[in-house]
């Protein structure tokens, strides 16, 4: 059956539990995990030359040799050696370059199913997905929760990212031009750049749910309620094995015995159920309020009044 998967794209907007999600796939045998390939910050990764643009656009009209190039290399285990040797200056980077060049090479070997997890990649997720014949999943969360998690890690965003790449303009983010117009000339509060970010990706999501049902589209929250039972039936559809080993793993790393927030030494074992509504204690009354509002049309196809 291993000869025969498809390479994984788990996708969606950042802090919705992309990285849970894809190491949690990952824990199926066989597998090899990709950590974004898209992200620009990243300064010695799976990417020889990183992309130009957060959310880096990719399509059929502008694909160009290096953007396949690249991401063939990435989906073919094919470790940019060289390209983060000349750029690596410290002991520190040269450990992990040998660390990551011998992982890649051991599931270059054993032909392990690639599983990118990449929530920058999003809207180049149609693209990767026909390119490449992947199954794609997509993370879905509160608007809230996003907004929340965006305060604490203090992460802004540039607007001209979008401004610059007028094809994803044309092809998805059209009805929002004024706003991210406005927004790419002042900055605004981290709430507000919140509020557009989500309105931005998950109108997205709304649109590959109608162009693409055979994907997986799945909410933060439906998987923190029941992580077991959740990623069971993705292994299922992704014909990844769910080990014994698998279930005890994942409850491990979300059971109540973990704490409800991120943790500094490791952020990813926390316990799933508290975290699905930690907004609320993150957030003030009158920014929840906020998010709501300028949230409602298009928060209410994925939220029901009952969990704000």
């Amino acid at each position: 059956m291993k000869e025969t998967r498809k390479p994984i794209l788990v996708t969606g907007s950042h802090r919705s539990g992309t990285t849970w999600a894809g190491k949690n796939l990952a824990l199926a045998p066989n597998t090899g995990y990709i950590h974004e390939p898209f992200n620009i910050d990243i300064h010695l990764g799976v990417v020889g030359k990183p992309f130009r643009h957060w959310f880096q656009y990719i399509s059929d009209e502008n694909f160009q040799g290096q953007y396949k190039d690249a991401i063939d290399r990435v989906i073919g285990y094919r470790y940019p050696l060289l390209d983060n040797l000349a750029r690596n200056r410290t002991l520190q980077g040269a450990k992990r370059i040998w660390k990551d060049q011998k992982h890649t090479l051991l599931h270059k070997m054993r032909s392990d199913t690639p599983i990118v997890k990449d929530p920058i990649a999003f809207f180049s997720a149609d693209w990767l997905g026909r390119t490449y014949n992947m199954n794609v999943m997509v993370m879905i969360r509160h608007p809230a929760a996003f907004c929340s998690s965006l305060k604490i890690k203090t992460w802004a965003f540039n607007f001209n990212n979008f401004l610059a790449q007028p094809l994803l303009m044309e092809r998805y983010l059209s009805p929002f031009e004024d706003e991210i117009r406005a927004y790419a000339q002042e900055e605004k509060d981290i709430i507000d750049q919140g509020i557009l970010l989500w309105n931005c990706i998950h109108h997205t999501v709304s649109v590959y749910q109608r162009e693409h049902p055979e994907w997986v589209f799945a909410r933060h929250e439906d998987l923190s309620s029941d992580p077991e039972g959740y990623f069971e039936s993705i292994f299922r559809k992704f014909e990844l094995d769910f080990t014994p080993e698998v279930k005890a793993a994942i409850a491990q790393n979300s059971g109540s015995h973990n704490p409800a927030e991120q943790q500094a030494d490791d952020e990813f074992k926390r316990d799933s159920k508290k975290n699905i509504t930690n907004w609320k204690t993150r957030l003030s009354a009158e920014e929840i309020a906020h998010i709501r509002d300028k949230t409602r049309a298009i928060s209410g196809t994925f939220y029901g009044d009952h969990e704000w």
